[in-house]
């Protein structure tokens, strides 16, 4: 019997097209559009710098009265100055390979290159995920360890609405910013006990989407912040932008004759460059500028420092539930 390998169909412009299939992994706070891809970053990202400096307008600073005219030619009015600030970008350079043996192929009697397709969209999406929750957990981690706490709300044991608005506040006037927020399913579960959560279905009655106070509300179970404790976020639209970079070889088939004892197999590669930066933090990690880092040092609080004002940041956190040692 005759199999059909990845080296006979593989077309890598055609292959970059393919769309991935959905993982039954749940994935939904990455895709609730509190990521924006952005320019700039993208920019960043294929500039070849593991780290790079990010520049920014501060803000007019609003504290400074306006001048008061008058008839004096020689009483000058004083004069303001827009000042710019910085903060660093890490850029992740990361590859994963696949592979299938002839005889894997031949005894499947079936093509292997959407399974592989599949698997692949899947990671992907998956990692920018971890990555995305590793990022949020740690620049929670730091206004907690380097600005009082400033963005998080502490509800006890169980949640509550009293918290959830306590910390949508922490933002003062800006709290209308939040367009979203992610929880764990232990506080959906108690969220839902409580009558916190109401449902926009379709025609036929099916639930479309679970809200709470007019903001969906998505359900994760990485949003853990320590053992025995959920994090539950508060997300603005935009909360996170990305950039991609142009690795040199995005996808690779790497055919290997002597594989399977020498059967023959066949590994499929995919290399991504990528940027995941929270809005109002910057990257503060000291890793070897060559060596990405993973999505647990994301993680770290020392790995983050926030450079804009808190009511520009959006983000907003509770945490709940007892920790275990």
């Amino acid at each position: 019997m005759a199999s059909t390998q990845l080296s006979d169909i593989f077309v890598a412009d055609y292959y970059g097209t393919l769309e991935p299939v959905n993982s039954p992994e749940k994935t939904a706070v990455y895709e609730s559009g509190i990521i924006t891809r952005s320019a700039t970053l993208d920019g960043i990202a294929k500039n070849g710098q593991g780290t790079s400096e990010i520049s920014y307008w501060q803000d007019l600073d609003a504290d400074e009265a306006p001048n008061i005219s008058n008839d004096d030619p020689d009483d000058l009015g004083a004069v303001g100055k827009a000042e710019q600030g910085s903060m660093r970008a890490r850029t992740l350079y990361l590859n994963k390979g696949y592979g299938v043996s002839d005889l894997t192929a031949e005894l499947a009697n079936s093509e292997p290159m959407q399974h592989i397709r599949n698997r692949f969209g899947t990671y992907w999406t998956r990692q920018w995920q971890r990555y995305l929750m590793g990022a949020a957990r740690g620049v929670i981690a730091s206004n907690i360890a380097n600005n009082g706490g400033d963005m998080v709300k502490d509800a006890g044991a169980s949640i509550s609405a009293n918290a959830f608005q306590d910390a949508a506040f922490t933002a003062g006037d800006a709290a209308d910013m939040f367009a979203a927020i992610g929880v764990h399913s232990v506080v959906m579960n108690q969220m839902v006990k409580q009558d916190m959560i109401e449902y926009l279905r379709d025609s036929q009655g099916k639930v479309i989407l679970a809200t709470y106070l007019g903001k969906p509300v998505f359900m994760d179970d990485g949003l853990i912040y320590a053992p025995g404790q959920y994090l539950s976020l508060f997300f603005g639209q935009g909360a996170f932008g990305y950039g991609e970079g142009d690795p040199h070889m995005p996808v690779e088939m790497q055919r290997k004759p002597d594989g399977g004892n020498g059967g023959g197999a066949e590994v499929l590669w995919e290399r991504k460059t990528y940027i995941l930066q929270p809005a109002g933090f910057s990257w503060q990690g000291s890793e070897n500028r060559n060596l990405s880092p993973s999505a647990t040092q994301y993680a770290a609080a020392a790995n983050w420092k926030r450079v804009f004002d808190r009511k520009q940041v959006p983000f907003a956190a509770v945490i709940s539930g007892t920790a275990t040692p």
